[in-house]
C-alpha cells in the first residue's frame, strides 16, 4: 500500500465583469517524483512551494489564460491572488467534471488548480493538515479490508467519502469510452472480413467455373491438384494483401486524426497518435487468413474436376421448382420478370446470403450511427426541459438557512424561486443477521414537495411527486443494493460540515435520471431531518424573465457566498458543443455503411449479369426493351436488399443497445430511443444505396453485344 495527503476544496472564482467560476484547488507534495497522482506539464514551468499555480488546459484556453495571468479565488471569505506559471493534466483530471450531476465539462465555468501542498495550506489556512488521502494497493490487496482499516484510522478526524478509481469521474468517463470502442473493434472487423470472404469465395468460384477448360488442360499436362488450387489461392491472398495495405494505410491516417480528437476531448498528450505495430500485426494477419480461407473454399471443387469432364461444357443444374411456385395462388400473380428474378435468387444460395449480410451490416451499421443522434436528442430534451426547467442554479459556499433566499422571489425578473438541499450520503442496503451489507455513496436531493423547477420522473417517463415522507431512490442504485419500494435503507450523512448523521429512511419510490444516474431525491423535510437540522439549504434554482437574466445573474455573482451561478442556457450550449465532436464518428460510420452497402450491392449486380448474359441476350432479342432487360436484374438485387434492410435494421437495435449496456456506469446512462423517422431515414438510404449500385449494372445492358454474346464460345 502507498498513499499521499494532500488538500482538495472547490473554491469560488471571480472573473472579469464580476461572472463566478468554480476552480478545484488540489495540491501536491513537493518533490513529487515518488508521489501517486503526479502532473504532466503541457507549457510553462513547475510551481514552487512558495508561489505559482498550474491550470488544466481546458480552462485556460476557455477562459484565455496564459502563463504571468492571475486567478483570483475566494477562500476563507476573502480574495486571494494566484499567478499561473503554467498549464498542466493528470490522469484523475484528463475529463474534469464537478460532480456526476452533469457529466459532460464545462471549462468556462469550472476547471481545475493544481498547488504546491505548502501554498494551498497557507490559501485555505490548514495548517499541517489535510483533508484526502489517495491510495495505491499492492496486487492482490483485499480493497474491502484496506478500505475498512482506512476508515477506522480516520474516523476521529471525520472521515467522509471513499471511493475506489472505477467511481472517480475521470476514469468513468474514459473507461465508458474504452468499452465501446472494445465493443466496436470486436464486432465490426469481423462484420468486414466474413463479407470480404464471402464476396472473394463468390468471385473465385464464379473465375473457376469461366477457366474450366484451362483447369482440365493444366490436370491432363501434369499440375497437380494443390498447385493449382495454391494458384488461385495466391489470387485471393494477393488481392486480400492489397486491400490490406492499403486499408492500414488509410486507417493509420484515420487513427490519428481520432486520437488526435480523443487528447483535445480528454486532455491527453498527442504522444497517442503513433502507429500501433500490434494493431497492423493483427490486420495483416486476419486479412491473410480471409484470403486464404476464401481461396481454399473457392478452390475445393477442383479436386473433383478430372481433365476428361473439365474439356465438355458444364452440364446445366437440375431445375427443380422453388418454394414459392408451389404457391399457385402467389405465383400465378407474378409478373414473368418477377419469376425470373426470385428463380435467379433461389438458384444462388451463397451469393443471395452474402448479399443480405451486406446489406443488413450496411443497414445495420446506418442504424447504429444515427442512434446516437436521437439518444442525445432525447436525453437533451428530458434533461433540459422535462428534469430542469429552472433558468438559473445558485450554489452556496455553505449551507443557508431558506429564509434568507426568501427575498429573491421580489426582485424584478424573477419569476420563481426554490429552495434545494444536496446532502451527501452513504446507503447501506440491509445484509444477513441484520448486519449491513453493500453500500454505496450517493446525494439525496431535498426539494420542496411543490416544486415546478425540478421534476423526478420514473421508468415509466411519468412525473413522481416528492413525497412528504421517505425517499425516491434511484433504479440503478435500487438494483445494485437490492433495494424495492417499502424497503428501509440506512443513510449516513457524509456533509464536510457537522457531524456524520445516521438514519433508516423507507422507499417511497424508483426514479430514473438519465444524465446522472445515482440520486435520490426526498422533501427538503425530510432531507433536514436526516442531518437533524431545520430548514437549511445548499441551493436555489431561479426562473427568470429572459429580458432581466444578465441583470440577475450579475446580482448573483456579487454575492459572497455563492460558489457558482450555472445558467441552463450556458449548460446547454456547452453540451452542444461538445457533441460536435460526435458528428466525426457519425460520419465514418455513415460512410463505411454506404461503402459497404454500394460494393455488395454493385458486385452482386456485375455478377448476376456476367452469368445471365446468354439469358438476357436472348430476352432483347426476342423483344424486351433494355429497360424490362435491368428490371429483372433490378428486381433481384431489390428484393435481396429488402431482405437485408428488414434483417439489418434490428440488429442494429440490438448493436446500440449493446453499446449502452457497455458504456453505462454507476454515474451516468444514454437512453436507447431510436425515433420512427430514423428506421425510414435508414432504410431510404439503404434503397438509395442498391439504386445507385444498380444504375453502374444499367450501363453494362445497354452496351451489351447481341451477336457477340450469342456466338458459341470454343
Amino acid at each position: 500500500v502507498k498513499a499521499t495527503g494532500r488538500i482538495q476544496e472547490d473554491v469560488p472564482v471571480v472573473k472579469e465583469n464580476d461572472e463566478r467560476a468554480t476552480a478545484r484547488l488540489t495540491s501536491y507534495p513537493l518533490p513529487m517524483d515518488k508521489e501517486l497522482n503526479r502532473l504532466h506539464l503541457l507549457s510553462g514551468r513547475l510551481f514552487s512551494s512558495e508561489e505559482g499555480v498550474l491550470v488544466d488546459p481546458k480552462y485556460a484556453e476557455a477562459n484565455g489564460i496564459e502563463p504571468g495571468d492571475s486567478i483570483e479565488i475566494v477562500a476563507e471569505g476573502k480574495k486571494v491572488s494566484l499567478t499561473v506559471v503554467g498549464t498542466a493534466t493528470s490522469p484523475e483530471f484528463i475529463y474534469p467534471l464537478k460532480d456526476a450531476s452533469n457529466p459532460y465539462p464545462d471549462p468556462k465555468s469550472f476547471g481545475i488548480i493544481m498547488i504546491s501542498h505548502e501554498e494551498a495550506k497557507q490559501v485555505l489556512n490548514m495548517p499541517g493538515q489535510i483533508n484526502q488521502v489517495v491510495i495505491k494497493l499492492a496486487p492482490g490487496a483485499d480493497a474491502k479490508e484496506v478500505e475498512r482499516k482506512v476508515e477506522k484510522i480516520l474516523e476521529p478526524y471525520g472521515s467522509l467519502i471513499s471511493y475506489p478509481r472505477k467511481d472517480q469521474l475521470s476514469h468513468a468517463a474514459v473507461q465508458a469510452e474504452i468499452d465501446g470502442l472494445e465493443l466496436a473493434s470486436r464486432y465490426m472487423p469481423m462484420i468486414f472480413f466474413v463479407i470480404a470472404a464471402g464476396v472473394q469465395v463468390i468471385l473465385l468460384g464464379r473465375l473457376i467455373k469461366s477457366q474450366r477448360l484451362q483447369i482440365a488442360t493444366m490436370k491432363a499436362i501434369g499440375y497437380e491438384n494443390r498447385q493449382i488450387m495454391l494458384h488461385y489461392t495466391g489470387y485471393a491472398l494477393s488481392v486480400t494483401t492489397a486491400g490490406a495495405v492499403l486499408g492500414i494505410g488509410i486507417g493509420i491516417v484515420l487513427a490519428s486524426a481520432i486520437s488526435d480528437m480523443y487528447a483535445m476531448f480528454f486532455n491527453l498528450p498527442k504522444t497517442i497518435g503513433g502507429v500501433n505495430g500490434k494493431a497492423v500485426a493483427i490486420s495483416l494477419v486476419l486479412s491473410t487468413l480471409t484470403g486464404l480461407i476464401s481461396g481454399i473454399s473457392a478452390s475445393w471443387r477442383i479436386i473433383t474436376l478430372s481433365p476428361a469432364q473439365g474439356m465438355r461444357p458444364e452440364p446445366p443444374k437440375g431445375s427443380s421448382k422453388i418454394i414459392i411456385e408451389g404457391w399457385k395462388w402467389l405465383w400465378q400473380r407474378l409478373h414473368s420478370s418477377w419469376k425470373m428474378s426470385l428463380r435467379s435468387i433461389f438458384r444462388n444460395r451463397t451469393r443471395f446470403a452474402i448479399t443480405v449480410l451486406g446489406v443488413a451490416s450496411a443497414a445495420a451499421i446506418l442504424l447504429l450511427a444515427l442512434f446516437f443522434n436521437d439518444a442525445v436528442d432525447y436525453m437533451m430534451g428530458r434533461y433540459f426541459s422535462g428534469e430542469n426547467r429552472y433558468d438559473y442554479l445558485v450554489n452556496f459556499t455553505q449551507p443557508v438557512k431558506a429564509d434568507e433566499i426568501s427575498s429573491w422571489s421580489r426582485w424584478e425578473g424573477v419569476q420563481r424561486v426554490e429552495p434545494m438541499l444536496q446532502v451527501p450520503v452513504k446507503f447501506y442496503a440491509p445484509g444477513a443477521g441484520g448486519e449491513e451489507g453493500k453500500s454505496e455513496d450517493n446525494v439525496i436531493t431535498g426539494l420542496s414537495r411543490t416544486s415546478q423547477l425540478k421534476m423526478v420522473f420514473n421508468e415509466k417517463e411519468e412525473v413522481i411527486p416528492i413525497p412528504e415522507e421517505g425517499i425516491l431512490i434511484n433504479e440503478r442504485t435500487a438494483k445494485k443494493l437490492g433495494l424495492k419500494v417499502g424497503d428501509k435503507v440506512k443513510v449516513e450523512t457524509k456533509m464536510s460540515i457537522g457531524p456524520s448523521r445516521e438514519a433508516y429512511v423507507k422507499v417511497v419510490g424508483i426514479n430514473q435520471q438519465l444524465m446522472m444516474a445515482g440520486g435520490a431525491f426526498a422533501s427538503l423535510a425530510t432531507a433536514n431531518e436526516i442531518l437533524n437540522e431545520g430548514q437549511i439549504i445548499t441551493a436555489a434554482m431561479l426562473k427568470v424573465d429572459p429580458l432581466a437574466g444578465g441583470e440577475i445573474e450579475k446580482r448573483l455573482n456579487d454575492m459572497t457566498g455563492v460558489a457558482s451561478v450555472v445558467s441552463r442556457e450556458k449548460e446547454k450550449d456547452n453540451i452542444m458543443q461538445l457533441m460536435d465532436s460526435m458528428i466525426y464518428f457519425i460520419g465514418i460510420m455513415v460512410l463505411f455503411a454506404l461503402v459497404l452497402g454500394l460494393a455488395i450491392v454493385y458486385n452482386s449486380s456485375v455478377m448476376s449479369f456476367n452469368e445471365r448474359k446468354r439469358e438476357l441476350a436472348s430476352l432483347r432479342i426476342i423483344g424486351l426493351m433494355r429497360n424490362e432487360v435491368s428490371g429483372i436484374l433490378f428486381k433481384e438485387i431489390l428484393l435481396q436488399s429488402l431482405v437485408g434492410i428488414a434483417v439489418g435494421l434490428p440488429a442494429g437495435r440490438v448493436l446500440g443497445e449493446m453499446y449502452i449496456a457497455a458504456v453505462s456506469t454507476d454515474l451516468y446512462t444514454m437512453p436507447v430511443v431510436i425515433y420512427p423517422q430514423t428506421y425510414v431515414l435508414s432504410a431510404v438510404i439503404a434503397v438509395s444505396f442498391v439504386v445507385v449500385g444498380h444504375f453502374f449494372t444499367v450501363n453494362r445492358v445497354k452496351k451489351l453485344e447481341l451477336v457477340e454474346v450469342m456466338k458459341n464460345q470454343d
